[in-house]
């Protein structure tokens, strides 16, 4: 392969992420000025989007990320500045791991098209949180809802995947 992730990872990843962050600090003002204007918190849509992309697109940084800023007790956007970094740090990492050949390419595929064909259906099937028969029109939020909640799964599916393959190959080489 004639680019390195770990170098061409990071970089693209924030520079797609920035404008979710900055969306979050934008909305993170919008709800601290609205106080108590809404009776059950912040509607997902837009106020909750740009949080559940960025869970998505960097679960495993934020696994990490928010334990601590938790710890130092980092609250509404600050949190970010451990989150941005731990973002950058983390995209690094999986791209140096995929450079030195630990996961195979075709693994990493099939990987990819699960995650996709997961987050499809995730989104693809309409009642999944209603337990009425009721095919009323689709909804935004409750697809980002559906996101929320599957992200971490996705995350952990992948990456056991890319371990037990790892350790397969391990195993297989002794």
């Amino acid at each position: 392969m004639s680019s390195r992730l770990r170098i061409v990872l990071p970089p693209v990843i924030g520079i797609v992420s920035l404008p979710l962050v900055l969306w979050d600090i934008h909305n993170a003002r919008v709800i601290e000025s609205m106080g108590m204007a809404w009776d059950m918190g912040a509607p997902i849509w837009p106020y909750q989007t740009s949080d559940i992309l960025l869970r998505l697109l960097n679960g495993p940084a934020y696994s990490i990320a928010m334990p601590i800023a938790n710890l130092l007790r980092l609250a509404g956007p600050t949190h970010l500045v451990l989150v941005v970094p731990g973002i950058l740090i983390w995209w690094w990492f999986l791209g140096l791991t995929l450079d030195r050949g630990l996961a195979r390419w075709r693994l990493f595929g099939m990987i990819v098209v699960f995650v996709a064909m997961l987050l499809w259906s995730a989104v693809g099937v309409r009642s999944v949180l209603r337990f009425s028969l009721d095919c009323s029109a689709f909804r935004l939020s409750t697809a980002l809802l559906i996101l929320r909640f599957i992200t971490p799964a996705v995350w952990i599916i992948a990456l056991t995947s890319l371990l037990f393959a790892r350790g397969k190959r391990v195993v297989l080489a002794s």
